[in-house]
């Protein structure tokens, strides 16, 4: 009985114990924390988009495939319970901040239906990257985004930003309530340049930084609005990678 009980908190204490998780299940990235299930998961997102960016499926179709099933695989970082959650993959992060014991950090991609801030509060251990904007009052306001990823255009109030999976490029566009759309890859002939941000916006990345140690830095863009036809001045995080 003593041996029983014994393994069986062996086992609960090691339930996301990553260092002892990386197996290689079909659809897993190479030295990912991933689950079999996730693997699976992956590998049918992975065809939907080959057959999108080969044009054998539309932008509607694959938009609603991500809504009905099990969503998109966004940049994240995660701290080790997140393992616990279902669609997500998780590596070692390579940033000296993120390996601190009390307060280790992983990086990830989560599949999820959307970024909206409130639907993420249940789920404390994943965290998305910031961008602080500012709106016509000039007061800040944040998206959600990608973890390590710079928007390369606005449209219509979304940040485009140009993904990459497996050698298939394509769009995703996030607005400021975290709704998710995949579109066709574009190019802007009106690149992001560097930019000076106001102290409100840094005041408020700051304050949504998920430590004080967490990003490393912050930098400053200016991005060009299709729709209003100017520049909007961004703030992103950095944080080693």
């Amino acid at each position: 009985m003593k041996s029983f009980l014994l393994l069986t908190i062996l086992f609960s204490s090691s339930l996301y114990a990553l260092e002892y998780s990386k197996i290689d299940f079909d659809g897993c990235p190479e030295n990912s924390f991933c689950k079999k299930e996730t693997g699976a998961n992956r590998k049918k997102w992975l065809e939907q988009l080959k057959y999108f960016t080969k044009g054998q499926l539309s932008e509607q179709k694959l938009n609603a495939f991500v809504q009905s099933e099990f969503g998109v695989p966004v940049s994240s970082w995660a701290q080790e319970e997140a393992s616990l959650q279902p669609n997500i993959l998780m590596w070692d992060s390579p940033c000296k901040q993120h390996k601190i014991s009390t307060n280790k950090y992983y990086i990830s991609e989560f599949f999820r239906k959307n970024l909206n801030a409130n639907d993420l509060k249940s789920i404390p251990t994943v965290s998305f990257s910031r961008a602080i904007m500012m709106d016509s009052n000039k007061n800040p306001y944040s998206f959600l985004i990608p973890r390590g990823d710079a928007p390369l255009f606005i449209s219509e109030g979304s940040l485009y930003f140009l993904r990459e999976e497996e050698g298939s490029f394509y769009g995703l566009l996030i607005n400021r309530e975290g709704i998710l759309k995949i579109t066709r890859s574009e190019t802007s002939p009106i690149l992001p340049r560097e930019a000076t941000c106001t102290k409100e916006q840094i005041a408020q990345y700051i304050r949504e930084a998920p430590g004080p140690n967490f990003y490393q830095s912050y930098y400053c863009k200016e991005i060009w609005d299709k729709t209003a036809r100017n520049f909007k001045t961004i703030v992103l995080g950095w944080s080693c990678n």
